[in-house]
Order: structure tokens, then C-alpha cells, then sequence
């Protein structure tokens, strides 16, 4: 009995210390890499040169992005689940899709401060039409700024086309600053 108990003692103990073997081993995983896929899709210099790739039309250059965002990827340890997605169309679509948001986004804000039509802009780029919304709201709101200031020119009447031009002339005057840095920034759907 002692030689049964003494044997059970014993096969419990081997037993817990397996289990303790088991979760200390468990607990030493690879390191987590600092940076992410994504980390590397929305790197500054990586979106711009995408983004001039796509504008540029030239998939070399954007093969090229592509192939230095996996060259990161490798020097930081990403996984190789990681580095399939790097290498696979689904990523260069992700990219593309973004480089063309940023690009209307650019787009826009060029138009809108040139009092110009959009809708040509909502053919070129459906990959931002959640943002069109926004984007008519904008211009929904700078019409009535422009209409509010040609009221006022006209002394309160019902302005004219001579009231409404030079409201717009002076609205965009406002505004001529743009290539020197000095205008507000109009960036539908980034938070800019």
C-alpha cells in the first residue's frame, strides 16, 4: 500500500511538473516585431511614392514601393504570413485604393478652392465616393458663405451676377495664399 502510494505520489508529481514545463515553454514566444504591415503600407514616403506611382500611372514604380515595403518588412522580422500578404495583388490594391483617395482628395481640394465642378472627379475616383458626402457638404457651405457675401455687397437685396462674381472673387482671394502654405486645409475624410 505504502508502494502504491509512494508510486501515485510520484506520477503526480511528474505530472505537475510537466504541466509547469509546458507553461513556461508556452510563455517564451518569438518577439513581437515593432512594426506592422500596416506600419509599412502607411509609412509617409512609401503612400507618396504610391501615390505619385498611381497618378503617374507607372506599375513599375509602384512594383518597386512594393518590393522595398517587403524589404522592411524582412529587416523587421515580420512573419512570413506577413510577408505573403506584402507580396500578394491584395496588398498593391490596398495600396492603389489609398494612393487614389489621397489623389481625389488633392483634387478636391484644388477645385473647391477654385470654385470648379466635381463631378468629373467622382467618375475618376469611386474609390472615395464615402467621401462624396462630405465633399458636397463642403461645397454646399462655401456657396452659402459666397451667397451670404454677394448680400452683403448688394446692401442686403437680392444679389446679382455682378454681386455673386465679385463675392466669389473675394472668397477666392481668401484663399490665394494656398501655394504659399497660408489657406486652411479642405481634407474630406482624414481628420486634416
Amino acid at each position: 500500500m505504502k508502494k502504491a502510494g509512494f508510486l501515485a505520489a510520484l506520477i503526480l508529481v511528474a505530472v505537475a511538473g510537466y504541466f509547469i514545463y509546458l507553461s513556461d515553454s508556452s510563455s517564451e514566444q518569438a518577439p513581437v516585431p515593432v512594426i506592422t504591415v500596416m506600419d509599412i503600407l502607411h509609412a509617409s514616403d512609401l503612400e507618396a511614392g504610391i501615390k505619385q506611382a498611381v497618378a503617374d500611372g507607372d506599375s513599375e514604380a509602384l512594383e518597386k514601393w512594393m518590393n522595398r515595403a517587403q524589404e522592411v518588412a524582412e529587416q523587421a522580422g515580420l512573419s512570413s504570413t506577413d510577408m505573403q500578404y506584402l507580396a500578394s495583388s491584395q496588398a498593391v490594391e490596398y495600396v492603389k485604393f489609398n494612393a487614389k483617395r489621397s489623389l481625389f482628395n488633392d483634387e478636391f481640394e484644388e477645385r473647391y478652392y477654385a470654385l470648379e465642378d466635381i463631378d468629373s472627379l467622382k467618375v475618376k475616383y469611386p474609390e472615395a465616393k464615402d467621401l462624396f458626402p462630405q465633399v458636397e457638404a463642403l461645397i454646399t457651405k462655401r456657396d452659402q458663405i459666397i451667397e451670404q457675401v454677394a448680400v452683403t455687397l448688394s446692401s442686403g437685396q437680392a444679389p446679382g451676377e455682378k454681386e455673386r462674381e465679385a463675392a466669389r472673387e473675394m472668397w477666392q482671394s481668401r484663399y490665394a495664399g494656398a501655394n504659399n502654405g497660408d489657406r486652411e486645409a479642405i481634407r474630406p475624410g482624414t481628420g486634416e
